[in-house]
């Protein structure tokens, strides 16, 4: 009887190891969408930048035709 609870605690921490191994190979979600997060605030923000430039440049530009 002995035998068979040493065997099952074997057997436990095999599959506890392989779900650590997993874990340590597979990075998580959250580092995944965190990346993504920061891509989308950096393509934002340079969004926002290009367009503030561009209505920057077309109230600075006279008006073809006009008397500017």
């Amino acid at each position: 009887m002995g035998s068979e609870r040493i065997q099952q605690a074997f057997g436990r921490l095999e599959a506890a190891i392989a779900r650590l191994e997993g874990l340590a190979v597979a990075p998580p979600a959250d580092a995944g969408l965190a990346a993504l997060e920061e891509r989308h605030r950096k393509l934002r923000d340079g969004a926002s930048d290009a367009l503030a430039r561009l209505d920057r440049l077309i109230g600075a530009s006279p008006i073809p035709g006009g008397e500017g």
